[in-house]
């Protein structure tokens, strides 16, 4: 990978002066319909078994720092402005309690776009944010998936220095790593079998990962990680390569959406035959949108259409099982 060189800096800097210009403050505020009140990609979107959370992300203004809390019943909206540090490619777990943990992404440091090791805690009752440990090693396009006491950050990819002083290479990594939400203590866990931005979720008592992307391919890799074990066990490929997609999980079925590629694609993983399928739904095309299951609907939500846009204020409600 290319280092940090000087024009290259100068260009991030640039570019991260015309992000903060673009996040203006607004006070707080409530809308009602099936859109977002801003589009975005490279978001989070969690439950908290009441209301859905979309965290962060970017758009053509640059990068985000509200929350948009959907009710998933109303469809109501409110909008909780400049509660982040701005940040895409981030991912985000809820605690089981009152907390939401937010990891990763890229964020404004170093004179440019770097990733954010500050893990910061949302508490869904005050809306207050905290911190806690910061992430080992920090990185965007990781995944995290909360097991029991422990949440789980997948993959991603980081800077690590090179062999010239402020010279530093983006390498995707299998790195796996766990914070224990008792003692706000990481470890260090067995590597994913392969360096990879993937997407994560937990079926039953496993983590598992299913695709992504090493730099330069996407991958159709499918492994789930035992914590009785301590290891990762490979599952059946998917069919096609995938990356830049989300996953949501309903009953024993597995869904992935969207694709870098196939906008448009919706692939199934049955657990009870172990067997994969293409899903002819209503779903709209996007990438690096963001999915969430709440009883018996699928939300998925913003993404984007091209690098350049156009970004995406979508909240796609669909019903479950899709046929």
């Amino acid at each position: 990978m290319p280092s940090f060189n000087i024009t290259l800096r100068l260009t991030l800097i640039l570019f991260c002066t015309a992000l903060v210009a673009g996040c203006v403050s607004a006070p707080n505020s409530t809308q009602t319909g099936q859109t977002l009140a801003e589009p975005r990609y490279g978001h989070a979107a969690v439950s908290d078994n009441e209301s859905i959370y979309v965290i962060g992300g970017a758009n053509q203004n640059g990068l985000l720092t509200s929350i948009e809390i959907i009710d998933p019943d109303t469809k109501q909206i409110t909008v909780l402005r400049d509660k982040l540090i701005p940040r895409r490619y981030l991912t985000a777990v809820w605690d089981g309690n009152e907390s939401i943990y937010i990891f990763g992404g890229m964020s404004e440091s170093k004179g440019g776009l770097w990733q954010e090791k500050a893990v910061q805690v949302f508490n869904t009752r005050t809306h207050k944010i905290t911190t806690t440990t910061s992430m080992p090693v920090p990185r965007r396009f990781n995944s995290a998936v909360r097991l029991n006491d422990k949440i789980y950050v997948v993959g991603g990819s980081a800077y690590y220095p090179g062999r010239v002083r402020n010279e530093y290479h983006l390498r995707v990594t299998p790195l796996t790593t766990a914070l224990d939400l008792n003692t706000k203590k990481w470890s260090r866990l067995a590597n994913l079998p392969t360096p990879v931005s993937t997407r994560a979720f937990t079926y039953h008592d496993k983590v598992c990962a299913i695709g992504g992307y090493d730099g330069e391919n996407s991958w159709p890799s499918f492994n789930c990680y035992s914590e009785a074990t301590g290891n990762w066990q490979s599952m059946p490929d998917a069919p096609v390569p995938v990356s830049a997609h989300s996953v949501a999980v309903h009953s024993n079925k597995l869904y992935v959406f969207g694709d870098y590629e196939n906008l448009d694609q919706v692939l199934m993983f049955d657990f009870s035959s172990n067997t994969w399928s293409h899903i002819d739904s209503a779903y709209r095309a996007s990438r690096h949108n963001a999915a969430v299951v709440f009883g018996n609907e699928v939300f998925v939500i913003g993404g984007n259409t091209g690098t350049a846009g156009p970004f995406l204020d979508d909240i796609q409600v669909l019903s479950l099982p899709l046929q």
